[in-house]
């Protein structure tokens, strides 16, 4: 599989100016360099002694749950490591960005999808009503075979909300209800498609602009009439995720939402959802309580060999403590032993 570029500028905490331009390209080339091949997969290549990187899981995963399980298995990785004599560097928070745009290029983060359902899914919310795979009972409706989005999932996205007025106005006409899709039934009808379609067949393509005019989009485009800029969401969504919420969203604007162009949509996303995805909601309380049941507040509270945490500025989220891990990680472990 070939895997192209994602360049992000995400925003890596909501009460910070810091960013972070996220480049897959040089996430696969550090993957190499910082001799996780050896042990890893990610893309079909690398050893075998360790979880694939690169391998679709059954269910969504956040950055701060990939993070969660490096802590969770860093001394056996620590020791393999050392058995192996495998020359490492250092995971600065750049890299650590770029690693993490190789790992969502690599689809890690997205539900694995179920072909056989996602026909099913075709006829059952009515899209074979108008669009057939080749030609199309509706002639104002492009069969699946032109679809060139479906490689492309910002530009999907964008597809979804700028078809949903023209999908209003024929729903209305056959009186048939706005077909609702959850996160997985997208991914299900994206695996259908791509399978049946040429154009689906070109590697996914993972491009997010530098968001610089995000801002302006969000007003513009009267995003603020209803959300807050840069307000997380309840749960960080994947872009099949978001791709779903903006069609199932379009269901109460349809007198005439405004049309996002596909540029557009990557200027949005990088400002509002990229920060959110990396961005996990979480409870401070429960934070502070697991603080202090994993012993952290025994080296990082001031009194202990650890920095004290709470006086050192800057974000804290699965970017910053991924590279936190790495470069602190083995003399951390010592002191705890």
């Amino acid at each position: 599989m070939r895997f192209l570029l994602l360049s992000a500028l995400v925003p890596v905490a909501a009460l910070s100016a810091a960013t972070f331009s996220m480049d897959s390209g040089r996430g696969n080339q550090l993957f190499v360099s910082q001799g996780c091949v050896q042990c890893h997969q990610l893309k079909g290549m690398g050893g075998r002694t360790a979880p694939d990187l690169g391998r679709v899981l059954d269910r969504a995963y956040t950055p701060a749950e990939l993070v969660s399980t490096m802590w969770n298995h860093a001394p056996t990785m620590w020791s393999a490591i050392k058995e192996r004599s495998v020359k490492v560097g250092d995971i600065d928070e750049q890299a650590a960005a770029d690693l993490f745009a190789a790992f969502y290029s690599a689809r890690y983060f997205e539900m694995r999808g179920d072909a056989g359902r996602g026909k099913r899914l075709f006829k059952d919310r009515s899209c074979e009503n108008c669009h057939g795979l080749t030609t199309s009972p509706n002639p104002q409706a492009r069969p699946v075979s032109q679809w060139q989005s479906l490689g492309h999932p910002v530009m999907i996205v964008s597809a979804m909300w700028n078809h949903s007025p023209d999908m209003w106005n024929e729903l209305s006409k056959r009186k048939i209800p706005w077909p609702a899709l959850t996160p997985q039934d997208m991914t299900d009808l994206l695996v259908y498609l791509r399978n049946t379609s040429a154009a689906g067949k070109v590697s996914p393509e993972f491009r997010i602009t530098a968001g610089e005019n995000g801002a302006r989009l969000f007003e513009s485009k009267g995003c603020g009439a209803c959300h807050k800029s840069g307000e997380p969401s309840p749960s960080p969504l994947t872009l099949t995720a978001e791709a779903a919420a903006m069609w199932n969203h379009a269901s109460f604007l349809h007198l005439q939402p405004p049309r996002i162009e596909p540029d557009e949509m990557r200027e949005l996303l990088s400002y509002s959802w990229a920060k959110q995805f990396f961005e996990t909601m979480g409870s401070a309380s429960r934070g502070k309580r697991l603080f202090t049941a994993k012993q952290c507040a025994r080296c990082h509270s001031g009194s202990g060999p650890g920095p004290d945490l709470s006086k050192m500025a800057g974000p804290y989220n699965g970017i910053t403590m991924m590279s936190a891990l790495w470069r602190h990680g083995p003399a951390m472990l010592a002191e705890m032993k």
